[in-house]
C-alpha cells in the first residue's frame, strides 16, 4: 500500500507539469502568436521523447534497477520543467518540452512492473487502478492550479514552480520505498525484443491503448479551449471546468479497478471492461460534438466528466492483461514497448484535433473524430484473445550464440 501511494504521488507530480501545459496554452498562444495547428504540435512535443524513451527505458530498469531509472525521471523532468519557463521561441520551447518528455519517459515503464511484481494476483486490478489514479490527480492540480496562477503570474513562472512536485516525490520514494533485488537470471536485450515484437496479443493490446491514448490527450490538451469556445472566457475558469476530467479519471482508475477484480471472479474476462469503457467514450465523444455546437457550458461540464470516466476506466484491466503476456524478468521492458505504441495516439490526436479546429472552426469535429477513434479501440478489444490468468508465457527462442543466459545490454 505505500508503494502504491508513493507512485501516485509522483504520477501526481509529473503529470502537473505534463497537463498544466494545457492551461498555460492560451497565454503562451497569446505570447508566440501561434495557431491552433502550431499549438497542437508544441503540446505534442512531448510526446515525441516520451515515446522513444519508453523501451530504452523499461530495457534500462529491468537491467540496472527500475527504481533508480525511475528516481532519474522525476529528477530530470524537474529540471526540465525549469528549462521550459526560460524557453524564449517556439523552437527552443518545443525542444524543452520534448526534454521534459524524454525523461518523464522513465516512469511509465518501471512503475507498472513494480507494481505488478509487489500486488497479490487477487488484487492486481485494484492495484493497477489505485496506484495509476495519480494522473488524474495531476491532471486536477495542473489544470486548476495552472489556470488560477496563470491569472497572477507570467505563465514562465508558474511553469518553474511545476518542477517542485518531482523533486518531493522522488526524495520520498528514497525514503520509503525499498530498491527491489536485481534479477537473477538475465536474457540479452535484442532476445527480448524479438519475443516482444512478435508477441501478436501484446500488440493488439497496444493498439487499443493508442485508441484511448488519443482521446486521453484530446481532452487534456484542448478542454481549456472547448469551453472557450462555448462562452467560458476567463482562463482560470476555464482551467478549473477542463480539470473535471482529472477528478472522473481517478474515480474511473479505481472504480473500474475494483469491479474488474470482481468480475474475474465470476468468471468474466479481463477485456469486458475494456469493451464498457471504450464503448462508453465513444458515446460521450458524440454527446461533446452535439453540446459544442449548442454551446452549453454545463452541457460539456457533464460530458466532459463522463467521457474522462470511461476514458481512464480501461487502464487497470489494460496493465492486468500485459503482465499476463509477458515473463516478470521483461515487465518493464514489455510496458515501455506498449506505451511506446500507445503514445503515437498522443502525438497525433491533439495535433489533428488543432488542424481540424483551424479546418472547421470548430472543435465539435474533432470530437466527432475521438468517437470514431473510440469505436476502433472497442472492434480491436472485442478481437482481443485474452490470455488465462494461469497462462505462462512461452520460453525464450535459444540465443544464436555464446551462453544460455547471454549478456544483458
Amino acid at each position: 500500500m505505500v508503494v502504491w501511494i508513493l507512485l501516485i504521488c509522483a504520477w501526481a507530480a509529473n503529470f502537473v507539469i505534463r497537463i498544466g501545459f494545457s492551461a498555460l496554452l492560451p497565454s503562451i498562444i497569446d505570447e508566440l502568436q501561434l495557431s491552433y495547428t502550431r499549438a497542437g504540435l508544441l503540446a505534442s512535443a512531448f510526446f515525441y521523447a516520451y515515446v522513444l524513451m519508453q523501451i530504452p527505458s523499461g530495457l534500462l530498469g529491468d537491467r540496472f534497477g527500475r527504481r533508480r531509472i525511475l528516481l532519474l525521471g522525476l529528477l530530470g523532468g524537474a529540471l526540465a520543467a525549469g528549462l521550459t519557463g526560460l524557453a524564449g521561441s517556439f523552437t527552443t520551447l518545443f525542444l524543452a518540452r520534448a526534454l521534459t518528455g524524454a525523461f518523464q519517459g522513465s516512469l511509465f515503464s518501471n512503475d507498472r512492473a513494480i507494481i505488478a511484481t509487489v500486488t497479490p494476483p487477487d488484487r492486481i486490478g485494484l492495484g493497477q487502478g489505485v496506484s495509476f489514479s495519480g494522473p488524474g490527480l495531476g491532471l486536477t492540480f495542473g489544470l486548476v492550479i495552472g489556470g488560477v496562477l496563470v491569472e497572477i503570474l507570467p505563465w514562465r513562472t508558474v511553469m518553474m514552480l511545476f518542477g517542485l512536485g518531482p523533486i518531493a516525490a522522488a526524495l520520498l520514494i528514497v525514503r520509503y520505498v525499498p530498491a527491489p533485488a536485481p534479477p537473477v537470471a538475465r536474457v540479452p536485450a535484442a532476445q527480448r525484443l524479438r519475443s516482444l515484437f512478435s508477441n501478436g496479443r501484446l500488440c493488439v493490446l497496444a493498439l487499443i491503448s493508442l485508441c484511448a491514448i488519443g482521446d486521453q490527450f484530446i481532452l487534456a490538451t484542448w478542454a481549456p479551449l472547448f469551453f472557450a469556445e462555448v462562452g467560458v472566457t476567463d482562463v482560470g475558469r476555464a482551467g478549473s471546468y477542463a480539470a473535471l476530467q482529472g477528478v472522473a479519471a481517478s474515480l474511473g482508475m479505481v472504480v473500474s479497478g475494483w469491479a474488474h477484480d470482481r468480475l474475474v471472479e465470476r468468471g468474466y474476462a479481463s477485456k469486458t471492461v475494456i469493451v464498457a469503457g471504450l464503448g462508453g467514450l465513444a458515446v460521450s465523444m458524440l454527446a461533446m460534438a452535439m453540446v459544442i455546437v449548442q454551446r452549453s457550458i454545463p452541457g460539456l461540464a457533464a460530458v466532459l466528466f463522463v467521457a474522462a470516466f470511461f476514458c481512464w476506466s480501461i487502464w487497470g484491466a489494460v496493465y492486468t492483461l500485459l503482465a499476463r503476456m509477458v515473463r516478470r524478468e521483461e515487465l518493464g521492458t514489455a510496458f515501455g514497448f506498449s506505451n511506446s505504441i500507445s503514445f503515437i495516439g498522443a502525438i497525433v490526436g491533439p495535433t489533428a484535433t488543432g488542424w481540424v479546429r483551424d479546418l472547421t472552426g470548430s472543435f465539435s469535429a474533432g470530437c466527432v473524430l475521438a468517437s470514431i477513434l473510440a469505436l476502433v479501440g472497442v472492434a480491436l478489444a472485442v478481437a482481443l484473445r485474452v490470455p488465462s490468468p494461469t497462462l505462462t508465457p512461452p520460453p525464450y527462442p535459444r540465443p544464436r550464440s555464446g551462453s544460455p543466459g547471454g549478456t544483458d545490454s
